[in-house]
């Protein structure tokens, strides 16, 4: 799982330096653990909801505290590491497109979670 997220780190990192960005792995660090913090929110909602019980406004702020202060171990010397390890990979458009669906996902089924579990709006479908 390490690795997968190491990857994801260097993909994310890499897409906002090619589009200009001089420090792209801070901004790569932000949207790793923003989605993982989505994909830690989704779970609980859904366990809050087979639970019976609501979801409480602290634990999400405790999701968010809790992936920034995680985010600070991603530095610069980590993605240098992880560029020079997949310079010259195979499959490299494939390996892109799939890290953006893992981070579009995580987001999406986020909203989706709310939604069913009734934490968007009023009506449970």
């Amino acid at each position: 799982m390490r690795t997968f997220f190491n990857y994801c780190f260097y993909r994310i990192s890499k897409f906002y330096e090619d589009c200009g960005e001089k420090e792209g792995y801070i901004a790569g660090r932000i949207v790793l653990f923003a989605s993982i913090g989505f994909l830690i929110a989704t779970f609980l909602i859904f366990v809050f909801y087979l639970l019976d019980k609501k979801l409480n406004l602290k634990i999400i702020w405790t999701i968010i505290v809790v992936t920034s202060i995680l985010s600070f171990f991603m530095k610069k010397k980590k993605f240098i590491e992880m560029a020079e390890k997949y310079r010259d990979e195979k499959s490299r458009k494939l390996k892109g497109w799939l890290v953006f669906t893992y981070v579009i996902c995580s987001f999406v089924i986020y909203i989706v979670s709310m939604m069913l579990c009734g934490y968007w709006v009023n009506i449970k479908v």
